[in-house]
Order: structure tokens, then sequence, then C-alpha cells
């Protein structure tokens, strides 16, 4: 499924985006972002408008005022991630386990129906984020899972 659609970010800036590829969990979307030619992932609660195509968006976006929708900046729910981490050294998994535990989250050890975020080190396999990206778990990486443990976002990279 492809997707043209207006998003306001953790900076209050609004963009038109389009994504191929996209698949989504309860509170996130996600997909290849044309222009980045990366995952990008995306909150549904700062989802604007979506359009027919990436030229509307565009048109939209630069037209709209970030100030009507400083409603959207609430803080995220707490507790409620299922996290799995794959690909990392014992060492570091182990530290990521603990920051994840401390934090309240839920540490699983493969992709589960529940699962909300799926962490990758280096050395990732791609059946468990084949897995997890076909049930809509987002994909982070180390840095990506930092950030969003210490503000609550998930980065717009």
């Amino acid at each position: 499924m492809d997707m043209s659609f207006v998003y306001i970010n953790a900076q209050r800036v609004i963009s038109a985006y389009y994504l191929s590829q996209v698949s989504e969990s309860e509170e996130h979307f996600q997909g290849i972002c044309h222009r980045s030619n990366q995952l990008k992932t995306f909150r549904k609660d700062r989802l604007i408008k979506n359009f027919l195509s990436y030229e509307e968006a565009l048109k939209v976006a630069i037209a709209t005022d970030a100030s009507q929708y400083l409603h959207l900046f609430q803080k995220p729910k707490a507790n409620f991630f299922e996290v799995c981490f794959t690909g990392f050294k014992k060492g570091d998994k182990d530290r990521l386990v603990s920051l994840a535990i401390e934090n309240k989250m839920s540490v699983r050890s493969s992709v589960t129906q529940n699962l909300q975020v799926l962490c990758c080190g280096y050395n990732a396999g791609p059946t468990k984020v084949t897995a997890a990206r076909m049930k809509g778990v987002l994909i982070l990486d180390e840095e990506q899972f930092f950030h969003m443990v210490s503000t609550g976002e998930v980065p717009d990279i």
C-alpha cells in the first residue's frame, strides 16, 4: 500500500510525505519514504490529512499553519510498549533490556502478537525484521530507541 499525506513532527514542522510498503500498528505507521529511500515511522495522531497524490499533499503542507495543530502534542501513554531486541552483542542487549525494564516496558524474546517495537542491532536477521513488519511492529535502531525512551517520541530521521 502507498500513502501520500501531510504530517506535523515533534518539532512542529509540517511536511508532505509519500510512503510505499506501508505497515501500521495501533498508534504508528511506517513505510519507505520516497525522498530518503529509508524506512520512516510516524505517529497516527500527528497525521493531518491523507491525499491521493504527493503533489496535492505538498501544496497543502506549504499552506498549513502549525499553530492549528498544537493540540496534538500530548504526552504518549505510559507503559504500553512491548519491545524485543535483536542483533546485539550480549552486553549491549543486557544494557538495553535493563533500560527497557527501568522504563516499565515489557521485554520479549521474539516477535509476539502484541509487540510494539523491534529494536535492531548491527546483526539483526531479516526473518525477524520481516515478521515484525508484517505484524505492523515499529522497527527502530538503538539510537532511535534511546531517543524514544528519553523523549517519548519516535524519531523522525
